[in-house]
């Protein structure tokens, strides 16, 4: 079982993706969010909760933040990056 998911925007320029190690190796390690996504999507996805309502109700409904972000989450520690659009 993989311990380390990308999320990546697709609005992000490939030098930002360079800049902050998220390459296109072309193995589907990267999974691009979508608009209407918000972090309960992402821990779902992730398999932290069954669901995303389950997720929405253990204090994950809120916005992905912008930019680059990082968590350590559930008993098995999985490491999530996520690159979101930058703000200018």
């Amino acid at each position: 079982m993989d311990n380390e998911w990308n999320f990546l925007s697709p609005k992000v320029s490939s030098k930002d993706r360079d800049t902050f190690g998220f390459d296109d190796c072309g193995d589907g390690s990267n999974i691009i969010l979508e608009d209407s996504w918000i972090m309960a999507h992402i821990m779902h996805n992730v398999g932290i909760f069954p669901s995303v309502g389950q997720a929405r109700k253990n204090g994950w409904d809120m916005p992905i933040p912008m930019g680059f972000s990082e968590f350590t989450v559930g008993k098995m520690k999985k490491k999530v990056w996520i690159l979101n659009e930058i703000p200018e």
